[in-house]
């Protein structure tokens, strides 16, 4: 009996060594795969981040009053339908963008929002005073007299997204 515990203590011993070697061992890889996942998440992330702020500031581009007139204006269509298409071209440009507030920020989509909302506003007005059956022309004219005043929404939220990318990505 002495015989067999002289034996099976120093096994047990040695088992019990061998299974926190190992078990501490398990713990280490397991904590060095997740955090390789963490840092692949992270570069997939950081680039699903710059491509919407890159589609943002190419939405704003592509509603600045400028832009959409240069899209959109033919010489045989009225007033009525020029702000038609003009609002639709920006509702349609936003819905297609409107996924992209996962990535930015708060403050930035707000900007975004802001952007296009003013440059509706814009539209409106500016087509309110006109009559709706006259050559798009007068519409188109006054749009670009009255956005090239002031800076243009879409230009202060390209210049918001510009200065937050340079500020959350620059090393």
């Amino acid at each position: 009996m002495v015989e067999i515990i002289k034996y099976t203590i120093p096994a047990l011993i040695v088992a019990l060594t061998v299974f926190v070697v190992l078990n501490y061992q398990y713990k280490q890889q397991l904590a060095k795969n997740k955090l390789e996942i963490m840092l692949n998440n992270r570069k997939t992330i950081i680039t699903l981040r710059l491509q919407a702020y890159e589609r943002l500031i190419l939405f704003l581009e592509r509603i600045s009053p400028e832009a959409l007139i240069m899209r959109t204006q033919r010489p045989d269509i009225s007033v009525i339908e020029l702000q038609t298409m003009l609002l639709k071209t920006i509702r349609t440009e936003f819905d297609h963008n409107l996924s992209q507030q996962l990535y930015v920020s708060n403050n930035a989509w707000e900007r975004i929002r802001n952007a296009r909302e003013n440059t509706v506003k814009l539209i409106n007005e500016a087509a309110s005073q006109h009559d709706p059956k006259k050559p798009a022309m007068h519409l188109s004219k006054t749009i670009l007299e009255e956005s090239a005043g002031a800076s243009s929404p879409t230009k202060k939220a390209i210049e918001f997204l510009k200065s937050e990318t340079h500020a959350i990505f620059s090393v």
